[in-house]
């Protein structure tokens, strides 16, 4: 065990850990720090939550913290399955650490928490009898923040999501910081954008170079990871089969419209289950269940719902191809974006024509269509999806969302996604 926390502390050699690149969450997190609140971070793994936690370890060092009082666990980690069924166990980790460093822990970092049994005990003894200054933890599922962690800890911790990459961290980490930049590199920046719609923007593929073959290799073992761990095994589903099944079908068919009874069908299940396996895959954060808004449903209708992927990558590697359905993955990475973007209650509306998104933002909602290329053929139906809106519901603002084109016609916007999204 020595050499395991030795090894996830190299900071305690007092040096901070280089090739990192910055995480917009970071500056909301670095407002909170001095306050005693447990910070809770989620989303799917391999987003980056990881790296979030030592850019925080750097920030601490720059402050003056003694490197030694800070102390990090990757709970993930084989060597600490004998805690995973304890959580009391995990005070004889710390005091190992606390033996092999001579100094008295401040900060606790625990990533991936959720492997230990009666966690959520644990962390609300530390915070109650003030054992460290600052924790920090993470999961992959969102249930992390649910029942008896909400109970015990109900106004003690902030919860932040970590996305993989945005656009515009993305163009930020490449040097395209403004619209200058944007027109003087415009080559880099299409290239870039390319980039994140056929490959996603998880930070390994996204930052590194490598051949698109190990690209979809790192993806498929991304997406068996997330399925066995956080879906499957966390869960206890019983037949993996038919999960697997169902989450190829919906990445399939991102962003079509269906209801559960049909999916349920073309699946060969029933109802229940699919909405417990959809339901279990949210929680995961590996696919988005939006429904239609509120105003184009009858009293009594089954509610439509559409799927989307949390990212381009896995939807290529578990689905359909890019350059075949470049529409589909445009419609998904909107989505996505919008969520980037601090949009919030999306979904979309659909009587006989469809409005893609319908999303509100400080307070006000914004009607978005996505066209990968807006032309004389397609105009009038992209124009008319907004046809749908209630006259009852304001709309501050009517957007086509497309791959490269901008226009403006009478109060409908027409933006590139580049520009949209990534300035």
């Amino acid at each position: 065990m020595n050499e395991t926390i030795l090894r996830l502390n190299t900071h305690w050699n007092g040096k901070k850990y280089a090739s990192l690149q910055y995480r917009s969450v970071v500056e909301n997190l670095k407002k909170k720090k001095d306050l005693p609140h447990i910070q809770v971070l989620t989303g799917i793994r391999r987003s980056g939550k990881s790296t979030v936690f030592r850019l925080m370890i750097n920030d601490l060092l720059e402050n003056g913290a003694n490197p030694k009082s800070i102390l990090l666990l990757n709970l993930d980690e084989p060597i600490f399955t004998t805690v995973w069924e304890n959580s009391a166990g995990l005070y004889k980790v710390i005091e190992t650490a606390e033996k092999i460093t001579s100094v008295q822990g401040k900060y606790l970092f625990l990533d991936e928490v959720q492997q230990v049994k009666d966690w959520e005990l644990f962390v609300k003894g530390a915070y109650d009898t003030q054992r460290f200054a600052k924790i920090y933890i993470t999961g992959s599922n969102s249930d992390l923040l649910q029942n008896r962690f909400a109970t015990l800890l109900s106004g003690r911790y902030f919860a932040n999501v970590v996305r993989p990459l945005s656009l515009k961290e993305i163009f930020n980490i490449n040097g395209i910081t403004d619209r200058y930049t944007v027109l003087s590199q415009r080559l880099k920046m299409l290239a870039l954008t390319e980039k994140y719609m056929q490959w996603g923007s998880f930070p390994e593929i996204a930052l590194k170079e490598m051949d698109n073959g190990i690209k979809t290799e790192l993806l498929n073992s991304y997406y068996e990871s997330i399925v066995l761990k956080d879906c499957i095994v966390y869960n206890q589903v019983r037949d993996s089969a038919l999960f697997y099944r169902l989450l190829h079908f919906v990445f399939s068919n991102a962003g079509a419209p269906f209801r559960y009874n049909s999916l349920a069908k073309a699946v060969k299940s029933n109802e229940a289950t699919v909405r417990n396996y959809l339901g279990y895959a949210h929680k995961s954060y590996i696919i988005a269940d939006i429904t239609n808004f509120s105003f184009s449903l009858k009293e009594g209708s089954r509610p439509q719902h559409k799927i989307y992927g949390i990212d381009n990558g896995l939807l290529g590697a578990v689905g359909f191809q890019f350059m075949s359905h470049e529409g589909m993955f445009l419609e998904n990475a909107v989505y996505n974006e919008l969520i980037n973007c601090g949009y919030d209650e999306i979904s979309f509306a659909k009587i006989k024509e469809e409005c893609d998104f319908v999303a509100r933002k400080d307070g006000a909602y914004h009607a978005f269509q996505v066209c990968h290329t807006l032309s004389p053929l397609n105009q009038d139906r992209e124009f008319g999806g907004f046809n749908v809106l209630n006259e009852n519901l304001k709309i501050e603002s009517k957007t086509i969302i497309t791959y490269d084109t901008g226009d403006r016609v009478g109060d409908i916007r027409v933006v590139p996604f580049w520009d949209f999204f990534g300035i």
